[in-house]
Protein backbone atom coordinates (compact mmCIF):
# COMPACT_ATOMS: atom_id res chain seq x y z
CA UNK A 1 0.00 0.00 0.00
CA UNK A 2 1.09 3.27 -1.04
CA UNK A 3 2.26 5.49 1.84
CA UNK A 4 -0.03 8.49 -0.07
CA UNK A 5 -3.12 5.91 0.70
CA UNK A 6 -1.95 6.11 4.58
CA UNK A 7 -1.71 9.65 5.20
CA UNK A 8 -4.38 11.99 7.03
CA UNK A 9 -5.29 14.70 4.80
CA UNK A 10 -6.95 17.32 6.02
CA UNK A 11 -9.89 19.35 4.96
CA UNK A 12 -10.78 22.46 3.68
CA UNK A 13 -10.38 24.82 6.79
CA UNK A 14 -10.23 24.09 10.73
CA UNK A 15 -11.29 27.46 11.39
CA UNK A 16 -13.58 29.72 9.66
CA UNK A 17 -11.19 32.98 9.60
CA UNK A 18 -14.37 35.21 10.43
CA UNK A 19 -13.99 37.57 13.46
CA UNK A 20 -17.82 38.53 13.88
CA UNK A 21 -17.20 40.30 17.43
CA UNK A 22 -19.05 43.52 16.22
CA UNK A 23 -16.96 43.42 13.01
CA UNK A 24 -18.42 44.37 9.72
CA UNK A 25 -17.66 41.78 6.88
CA UNK A 26 -15.48 42.98 3.74
CA UNK A 27 -17.81 44.74 1.37
CA UNK A 28 -18.88 41.94 -1.37
CA UNK A 29 -22.59 41.73 -0.96
CA UNK A 30 -22.52 40.22 2.51
CA UNK A 31 -24.05 41.82 5.77
CA UNK A 32 -22.70 41.45 8.97
CA UNK A 33 -22.50 38.53 10.20
CA UNK A 34 -23.41 36.42 7.14
CA UNK A 35 -22.34 33.00 7.61
CA UNK A 36 -24.91 31.32 4.74
CA UNK A 37 -22.62 33.65 2.72
CA UNK A 38 -19.39 32.65 3.83
CA UNK A 39 -19.78 29.21 3.75
CA UNK A 40 -21.64 29.40 0.28
CA UNK A 41 -18.06 31.04 -1.03
CA UNK A 42 -16.16 28.45 0.71
CA UNK A 43 -17.98 25.46 -1.15
CA UNK A 44 -17.67 27.82 -4.30
CA UNK A 45 -14.09 27.69 -3.77
CA UNK A 46 -13.75 24.26 -2.81
CA UNK A 47 -16.09 22.61 -5.56
CA UNK A 48 -16.27 24.91 -8.56
CA UNK A 49 -12.91 26.24 -8.24
CA UNK A 50 -14.41 29.46 -8.20
CA UNK A 51 -12.65 31.82 -5.48
CA UNK A 52 -13.74 35.41 -6.46
CA UNK A 53 -16.44 35.66 -3.37
CA UNK A 54 -14.32 33.69 -0.79
CA UNK A 55 -11.43 36.19 -1.52
CA UNK A 56 -13.67 38.66 -1.08
CA UNK A 57 -15.33 37.89 2.30
CA UNK A 58 -11.97 36.56 3.42
CA UNK A 59 -9.32 38.57 2.10
CA UNK A 60 -6.62 35.68 1.79
CA UNK A 61 -4.69 35.82 -1.21
CA UNK A 62 -5.91 33.32 -4.09
CA UNK A 63 -2.82 31.30 -3.41
CA UNK A 64 -4.74 30.47 -0.51
CA UNK A 65 -7.99 30.25 -1.80
CA UNK A 66 -6.73 27.90 -4.14
CA UNK A 67 -5.27 25.37 -1.38
CA UNK A 68 -9.19 24.86 -0.84
CA UNK A 69 -9.85 23.38 -4.34
CA UNK A 70 -6.57 21.65 -3.94
CA UNK A 71 -7.15 20.18 -0.74
CA UNK A 72 -11.07 18.75 -1.62
CA UNK A 73 -9.49 17.27 -4.65
CA UNK A 74 -6.83 15.33 -2.98
CA UNK A 75 -9.23 14.04 -0.43
CA UNK A 76 -11.84 12.82 -2.90
CA UNK A 77 -9.06 10.81 -5.11
CA UNK A 78 -7.96 9.36 -1.89
CA UNK A 79 -11.44 7.96 -0.42
CA UNK A 80 -12.32 6.50 -4.05
CA UNK A 81 -9.25 5.11 -3.78
CA UNK A 82 -9.69 3.57 -0.26
CA UNK A 83 -13.48 2.72 -1.39
CA UNK A 84 -12.40 0.65 -4.10
CA UNK A 85 -8.80 -0.87 -2.60
CA UNK A 86 -6.66 1.13 -5.36
CA UNK A 87 -3.39 1.93 -5.40
CA UNK A 88 -2.60 4.29 -8.19
CA UNK A 89 1.32 5.27 -8.76
CA UNK A 90 2.09 8.95 -8.88
CA UNK A 91 1.17 9.09 -12.51
CA UNK A 92 -2.50 7.73 -12.29
CA UNK A 93 -2.64 9.15 -8.84
CA UNK A 94 -2.71 12.84 -10.99
CA UNK A 95 -4.80 11.89 -13.47
CA UNK A 96 -7.50 10.58 -10.72
CA UNK A 97 -7.08 14.14 -9.37
CA UNK A 98 -8.03 15.59 -12.52
CA UNK A 99 -11.27 13.63 -13.22
CA UNK A 100 -12.24 14.50 -9.08
CA UNK A 101 -12.24 17.92 -9.94
CA UNK A 102 -13.98 18.29 -13.23
CA UNK A 103 -16.50 15.98 -11.29
CA UNK A 104 -17.04 18.74 -8.44
CA UNK A 105 -17.32 20.96 -11.23
CA UNK A 106 -20.58 20.12 -11.52
CA UNK A 107 -22.06 19.91 -7.93
CA UNK A 108 -24.91 21.00 -6.70
CA UNK A 109 -25.76 22.34 -3.54
CA UNK A 110 -27.76 25.06 -2.18
CA UNK A 111 -27.06 26.92 1.46
CA UNK A 112 -29.84 27.39 3.50
CA UNK A 113 -30.07 30.98 5.72
CA UNK A 114 -27.73 30.57 8.46
CA UNK A 115 -30.07 30.33 12.23
CA UNK A 116 -27.94 32.36 15.66
CA UNK A 117 -28.04 29.62 18.47
CA UNK A 118 -26.72 29.60 22.01
CA UNK A 119 -23.73 28.25 20.34
CA UNK A 120 -23.03 29.99 17.49
CA UNK A 121 -25.08 29.13 14.22
CA UNK A 122 -26.74 26.80 12.70
CA UNK A 123 -26.92 25.99 8.65
CA UNK A 124 -28.04 23.83 6.22
CA UNK A 125 -26.83 23.03 3.04
CA UNK A 126 -28.75 21.00 0.97
CA UNK A 127 -27.17 18.76 -1.82
CA UNK A 128 -28.08 17.02 -4.76
CA UNK A 129 -25.20 14.25 -5.03
CA UNK A 130 -23.19 13.13 -7.92
CA UNK A 131 -23.62 9.16 -8.31
CA UNK A 132 -21.51 7.95 -11.07
CA UNK A 133 -18.56 6.55 -8.76
CA UNK A 134 -20.87 4.95 -6.28
CA UNK A 135 -21.78 1.12 -6.79
CA UNK A 136 -18.60 0.10 -8.51
CA UNK A 137 -17.20 -2.63 -6.99
CA UNK A 138 -19.20 -4.69 -9.33
CA UNK A 139 -17.81 -3.18 -12.50
CA UNK A 140 -14.60 -2.78 -11.25
CA UNK A 141 -14.11 -6.68 -10.53
CA UNK A 142 -14.68 -7.12 -14.28
CA UNK A 143 -12.01 -4.80 -15.20
CA UNK A 144 -9.59 -6.69 -12.63
CA UNK A 145 -10.67 -10.42 -14.24
CA UNK A 146 -10.37 -8.11 -17.82
CA UNK A 147 -7.11 -6.83 -16.81
CA UNK A 148 -5.48 -10.35 -15.36
CA UNK A 149 -7.23 -12.49 -18.46
CA UNK A 150 -5.62 -10.16 -20.86
CA UNK A 151 -1.79 -9.18 -20.20
CA UNK A 152 -1.85 -13.58 -19.14
CA UNK A 153 -2.49 -13.64 -22.87
CA UNK A 154 0.26 -10.76 -23.54
CA UNK A 155 2.76 -12.13 -21.63
CA UNK A 156 2.08 -16.11 -22.99
CA UNK A 157 2.46 -14.23 -26.72
CA UNK A 158 5.76 -12.45 -25.69
CA UNK A 159 6.98 -15.63 -23.91
CA UNK A 160 6.03 -18.05 -26.78
CA UNK A 161 8.24 -16.17 -29.39
CA UNK A 162 11.02 -15.95 -27.01
CA UNK A 163 10.86 -11.89 -26.35
CA UNK A 164 10.56 -12.40 -22.24
CA UNK A 165 13.71 -12.47 -20.25
CA UNK A 166 13.69 -16.49 -18.27
CA UNK A 167 11.65 -15.95 -15.14
CA UNK A 168 9.64 -13.90 -17.00
CA UNK A 169 6.72 -15.81 -18.18
CA UNK A 170 5.05 -15.90 -15.49
CA UNK A 171 1.75 -14.27 -13.72
CA UNK A 172 2.45 -11.96 -11.45
CA UNK A 173 0.17 -8.97 -9.69
CA UNK A 174 1.50 -5.95 -9.87
CA UNK A 175 2.40 -3.44 -7.57
CA UNK A 176 -0.52 -2.60 -5.09
CA UNK A 177 -2.16 -5.89 -5.48
CA UNK A 178 -1.18 -7.45 -2.02
CA UNK A 179 -4.53 -5.72 -0.78
CA UNK A 180 -6.33 -6.88 -3.66
CA UNK A 181 -8.70 -9.14 -4.12
CA UNK A 182 -9.53 -10.75 -7.59
CA UNK A 183 -12.58 -12.74 -6.83
CA UNK A 184 -15.74 -11.54 -8.41
CA UNK A 185 -17.93 -9.77 -6.53
CA UNK A 186 -21.44 -8.80 -7.03
CA UNK A 187 -23.02 -9.19 -10.96
CA UNK A 188 -22.67 -6.54 -13.16
CA UNK A 189 -22.73 -5.40 -16.71
CA UNK A 190 -18.91 -5.86 -18.13
CA UNK A 191 -17.84 -2.80 -19.11
CA UNK A 192 -16.40 -2.61 -22.71
CA UNK A 193 -12.95 -3.70 -22.55
CA UNK A 194 -10.81 -1.19 -23.05
CA UNK A 195 -7.90 -2.08 -26.45
CA UNK A 196 -4.81 -4.11 -24.74
CA UNK A 197 -2.03 -2.08 -25.09
CA UNK A 198 0.37 -3.06 -27.24
CA UNK A 199 3.45 -5.00 -25.47
CA UNK A 200 6.73 -3.50 -25.49
CA UNK A 201 9.36 -6.33 -26.83
CA UNK A 202 10.78 -7.32 -23.67
CA UNK A 203 9.19 -5.99 -20.91
CA UNK A 204 6.11 -8.05 -19.18
CA UNK A 205 2.69 -6.79 -18.98
CA UNK A 206 1.97 -5.92 -15.58
CA UNK A 207 -2.10 -6.92 -14.61
CA UNK A 208 -2.56 -4.64 -12.31
CA UNK A 209 -1.09 -1.30 -13.79
CA UNK A 210 -3.26 -2.33 -16.62
CA UNK A 211 -6.35 -3.04 -14.30
CA UNK A 212 -5.66 0.75 -12.73
CA UNK A 213 -5.44 2.28 -16.31
CA UNK A 214 -8.94 0.42 -17.33
CA UNK A 215 -10.36 2.31 -13.88
CA UNK A 216 -9.03 5.35 -15.36
CA UNK A 217 -10.78 5.31 -18.47
CA UNK A 218 -13.71 4.22 -17.12
CA UNK A 219 -13.77 7.32 -14.55
CA UNK A 220 -12.81 9.15 -17.49
CA UNK A 221 -15.72 8.09 -19.19
CA UNK A 222 -18.38 9.16 -16.63
CA UNK A 223 -17.47 12.44 -17.17
CA UNK A 224 -19.48 12.92 -20.41
CA UNK A 225 -22.98 12.27 -18.22
CA UNK A 226 -22.96 13.06 -14.83
CA UNK A 227 -25.75 11.11 -13.09
CA UNK A 228 -27.10 12.88 -9.74
CA UNK A 229 -28.86 10.76 -7.19
CA UNK A 230 -32.88 11.22 -7.27
CA UNK A 231 -32.98 12.31 -3.86
CA UNK A 232 -31.51 15.45 -2.34
CA UNK A 233 -29.82 15.20 0.76
CA UNK A 234 -28.93 17.74 3.78
CA UNK A 235 -26.05 18.29 5.79
CA UNK A 236 -26.51 19.85 9.27
CA UNK A 237 -23.88 22.31 10.06
CA UNK A 238 -22.76 23.36 13.35
CA UNK A 239 -20.97 26.05 13.32
CA UNK A 240 -19.54 27.21 17.01
CA UNK A 241 -18.75 30.80 18.03
CA UNK A 242 -15.24 31.28 20.18
CA UNK A 243 -15.78 34.10 22.89
CA UNK A 244 -14.08 36.43 21.59
CA UNK A 245 -16.36 35.83 18.08
CA UNK A 246 -14.38 33.96 15.77
CA UNK A 247 -16.26 30.87 14.31
CA UNK A 248 -15.19 27.18 14.32
CA UNK A 249 -16.39 24.30 12.26
CA UNK A 250 -15.83 20.50 13.01
CA UNK A 251 -13.83 18.87 10.44
CA UNK A 252 -16.13 15.65 10.60
CA UNK A 253 -19.09 18.00 9.05
CA UNK A 254 -17.08 19.60 5.97
CA UNK A 255 -16.28 15.67 5.25
CA UNK A 256 -19.34 15.00 5.22
CA UNK A 257 -20.11 17.22 2.98
CA UNK A 258 -17.49 16.22 0.30
CA UNK A 259 -18.33 12.73 0.58
CA UNK A 260 -22.28 13.08 0.19
CA UNK A 261 -21.59 15.74 -3.05
CA UNK A 262 -19.51 12.87 -4.65
CA UNK A 263 -20.34 9.38 -3.58
CA UNK A 264 -18.51 6.66 -3.53
CA UNK A 265 -18.72 2.93 -1.94
CA UNK A 266 -22.15 0.74 -2.41
CA UNK A 267 -24.55 2.23 -0.81
CA UNK A 268 -26.10 5.98 -1.53
CA UNK A 269 -26.87 8.65 0.81
CA UNK A 270 -30.39 9.77 1.76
Amino acid sequence: MRAWKRRAVGALCAVLALLCGGCALPDAGFGDYDVSGYIEALLDSSYHNAHDRFIAVTGVSEEIAQQNRTTTVENAAVNFCNAYNLSPNEDQLARLKDIMGRTFDQAKYTVKEEQKIETGYYIEVEITPIANFAGLAGTFSDLRTQAMDEASAANASQSSQGVLGEGQDGFEPGDGDEDEDWDEEEAEPTPTPAPTPAPTPGVKVDPYQLYMEKVLEYCQAQLGAVRYQDQNVTIALDIRQTPTGELQIDLNQVDALDKTVLMFGETAVG
